[in-house]
């Protein structure tokens, strides 16, 4: 893999907080790569040193093979996109998306030929002389992309540019962004706290926290095999069950044993139960191939219109999330029924403990 960008042991604190603790990494190019984490995490901090908008205390960022030492932000030719859009109220969607190429004295038929080509891009070419304040949200979006991306920028920051849109209104532009990655081809770094849109539109992404990266690589692989408990945690809803493995198959937590893979090492360590890995039976004893099973009842449940999803109250102690998806059981549990939450060995990872 080719690196677009190379990040190499930046770091930055603001007094005594650290808020970047030797972070390296490197960005493939043309990746779709995803900065993951919470607020405080230091995702944002790396994307502004990156963009050169922020100095880092330490470390070195490299661009194309070049050090961007000293160098400002404008002459990194890096397409911007920030949460507030900073999109200009008094001026047009034409004249917002040809701003950064009159600040560069591009002439001006070659601005209406890139404004048009821009606009066409994020499937806008009949607004290029709307006001801005007559833009719903979705097309504001469109319209920062559209600036960012009209002097054709060999890659793309995203600083949570969709976090204000309403859940349907994201989900659409998320697939227009992988669609602009796609015709591209451009590499583009998004931050964002969430997990949801990282697993949808990411090619890799690093889990950050507490300023550093703490596992990097595919949406899958970070959450079939979370390196922690906090990337196990923080991708999904999990029921993090923490015990001890005996070296026999079995991990024991407060007074229940279940059977994990017998390759799990003997030593502290964590069962991730997802919700849609669990199965919820009928506690009605009849006989079912799983190799755990654990006791409960039922204390919430909601139709999500793929299926129900449901809180379930183990005799063990914690409470477990489940989710049916529509079409694989007719039985539906009232809160308080009995039920049983059971699971293969096999279907849900263990984060083991140095």
């Amino acid at each position: 893999m080719t690196a677009a960008i190379r990040v190499e042991h930046i770091g930055k604190s603001y007094g005594d907080v650290a808020v970047l603790d030797d972070v390296s990494v490197e960005i493939g190019d043309g990746e779709f790569f995803t900065l993951l984490g919470p607020s405080g995490s230091g995702k944002s901090t790396l994307l502004r040193i990156i963009a050169g908008l922020l100095a880092a205390d330490s470390g070195e960022i490299v661009i194309g093979g070049e050090s961007m030492a000293g160098r400002a932000a404008h002459t990194r030719e890096l397409g911007v996109v920030f949460q507030s859009l900073a999109l200009f109220p008094h001026l047009s969607v034409g004249d917002n998306v040809g701003f950064p190429l009159r600040m560069r004295r591009v002439g001006r038929r070659e601005i209406s030929q890139r404004v048009g080509r821009a606009l066409d891009l994020v499937q806008l070419p009949d607004l290029r002389h709307r006001a801005v304040s007559e833009l719903s949200g979705g097309q504001s979006q469109r319209v920062a992309l559209a600036r960012a991306l009209v002097y054709e920028p060999r890659i793309l920051l995203l600083d949570e540019p969709l976090s204000a849109l309403d859940r349907r209104l994201r989900e659409t532009m998320q697939l227009e962004l992988t669609r602009i990655h796609r015709e591209l081809g451009v590499t583009i770094v998004n931050v964002t706290h969430d997990q949801r849109e990282a697993l949808m539109i990411s090619d890799r992404i690093a889990v950050m926290d507490k300023g550093r990266i703490v596992q990097c690589g595919r949406g899958t692989d970070l959450y079939t095999h979370p390196a922690s408990t906090f990337v196990a945690g923080f991708l999904g809803d999990p029921l993090l069950l923490e015990g001890s493995v005996d070296g026999h198959g079995s991990l024991h937590s407060s007074g229940v044993t279940v059977t994990v893979d017998a390759s799990v090492p003997m030593g502290k360590a964590t069962a991730v139960m997802r919700p849609e890995r669990l199965r919820l039976l009928a506690a009605d004893g009849t006989p079912q191939c799983y190799d755990n099973r654990l006791d409960g009842r039922i204390l919430f449940s909601a139709f999500d219109g793929q299926g129900i999803f449901y809180q379930v109250q183990l005799e063990c102690g914690p409470t477990a999330a489940v989710h049916v998806p529509a079409g694989r059981s007719t039985t539906v549990h009232d809160v308080g029924d009995p039920v049983v939450v059971a699971w293969n060995a096999a279907d849900v990872p263990i984060v083991t403990q140095a």
